[in-house]
C-alpha cells in the first residue's frame, strides 16, 4: 500500500505574483495499492465532480508520466483520494493533484526522479511554478525560471496562523488570468519589486512586522477585484485589527491572511462580519497553518526502509488538521 499526501498551498502572497508560494496543512491524500483490475474512489472535497475513473487528474497525471519515462503504461491498482482542498478556490487543488500523480508514478521509476526534476516536470504541466514548488518542498518558496528550468529557494515559513476567507462559488484560473493587462506601468513593476525584495528579507529576518507592507500588490490584485466581490474590504479589515498579512489566495476567490496566534481570535470574528456581507451564497471560515513538508509517499512494511533513497519526504507525520472558525 502507498500512502501519499501533499499539502495545499497559497501562491502570490500580494507582491510575489507566480513567484512566491506557502504550502498549508490541508491535504489532498491518496492511497494505491495493485490490483489487476483499476480501481477509483474519491472522497471528500470534489467527490462530487472529480470522475472516478482514469481521467482523474491524479491518474492522468501518474499514467503520463510513467509511460514518457518507461513507454509503459502504470501498472494496474485500487486509488483511493481524499481531499480537504476546496477545487477552483485558489489553495492549489489542482498543483496537489499533479503532484500527487507524479509522486505516485515515481515510486515505479528507477532511477526515481529527483524532487528538481518534478518540479520541472509539475511546472509544464500547471503552466507556473509557485504551487507545485510548494506543495513538493513545504514551508515557503520562492520559485523562478533561469535557462529553461525552474530553480527554487525553500525557507521556514511564518510561525503564523493562516486564516482562510472561502467563498462558496468558483473562480477559474482562465478567468483570473483573463482579466490581467498585457502590460503595466513601470511605476507598478517597480513598486511590486521593491516588496517582493522585502517579503525575502522580511522571511530571513523573521521580522513578522514587515509582511503588512511586504504584501502589498499592483500587479494582480486591483484587476481580480471584479471577480471576488469584497476582497479590499477583507484585506483592509484584516490589517487594521492585527493581521501581519492579508491578500488573494493565488487567483482566488479565497482571502488569505497571516496572523499572530494571540490575534487570531479578533480578526476571524472580523472577517466574519464582512465576509457574510459580501458573500450572501455563504462563505467557509478555516483556521489553519503552514505546512512544514512537502510531498510524502510512506510505503508499507519492506519498502519504507528504502524511503532514505527516493526523491521526496518520506515522513510518516500527520499534517496539523484544520479548524473551522466562526
Amino acid at each position: 500500500m502507498w500512502h501519499i499526501k501533499v499539502p495545499a498551498s497559497t501562491a502570490n502572497l500580494g507582491s510575489g505574483f507566480d513567484s512566491l508560494g506557502m504550502a498549508l496543512a490541508l491535504p489532498l491524500e491518496c492511497w494505491f495499492s495493485l490490483s489487476e483490475e483499476p480501481e477509483f474512489a474519491v472522497r471528500g472535497e470534489g467527490a462530487d465532480v472529480v470522475p472516478e475513473t482514469a481521467q482523474n487528474l491524479v491518474w492522468q497525471t501518474a499514467e503520463r508520466l510513467h509511460r514518457e519515462r518507461t513507454g509503459n503504461p502504470m501498472p494496474s491498482g485500487r486509488l483511493t483520494i481524499r481531499s480537504r482542498i476546496p477545487l477552483a478556490r485558489g489553495l492549489g487543488s489542482s498543483a496537489a493533484a499533479i503532484v500527487a500523480g507524479l509522486v505516485l508514478a515515481n515510486t515505479f521509476l528507477s532511477p526515481r526522479l529527483t524532487k528538481e526534476e518534478l518540479l520541472s516536470y509539475a511546472t509544464q504541466l500547471e503552466g507556473h511554478p509557485d504551487n507545485v514548488a510548494a506543495a513538493i518542498y513545504g514551508g515557503f518558496v520562492l520559485a523562478w525560471e533561469e535557462g529553461g528550468r525552474v530553480r527554487v529557494r525553500n525557507y521556514p515559513a511564518p510561525e503564523l496562523r493562516c486564516l482562510l476567507v472561502i467563498p462558496n462559488y468558483k473562480v477559474s484560473t482562465e478567468d483570473a488570468r483573463g482579466v490581467l493587462p498585457r502590460s503595466v506601468p513601470i511605476e507598478d513593476a517597480v513598486f511590486n519589486a521593491q516588496r517582493l525584495a522585502l517579503w525575502i528579507d522580511a522571511l530571513n529576518r523573521r521580522d513578522w512586522s514587515l509582511l503588512r507592507e511586504a504584501g502589498r500588490d499592483r500587479l494582480h490584485q486591483p484587476y481580480r477585484e471584479r471577480l471576488v466581490p469584497g476582497m479590499q474590504a477583507l484585506i483592509a479589515g484584516a490589517l487594521e485589527h492585527g493581521a501581519s498579512f492579508a491578500g488573494l489566495s493565488g487567483s482566488g476567490p479565497t482571502v488569505v491572511t497571516l496572523v499572530e496566534p494571540e490575534r487570531a481570535d479578533q480578526v476571524a470574528r472580523v472577517l466574519d462580519e464582512i465576509a457574510h456581507q459580501y458573500s450572501p451564497q455563504g462563505v467557509k471560515l478555516h483556521d489553519v497553518v503552514p505546512s512544514y513538508f512537502g510531498a510524502e509517499c510512506v510505503l508499507d512494511g519492506w519498502q519504507w526502509h528504502t524511503g532514505k533513497h527516493m526523491g521526496f519526504n518520506t515522513r510518516a507525520e500527520e499534517h496539523v488538521g484544520n479548524a473551522d472558525f466562526h
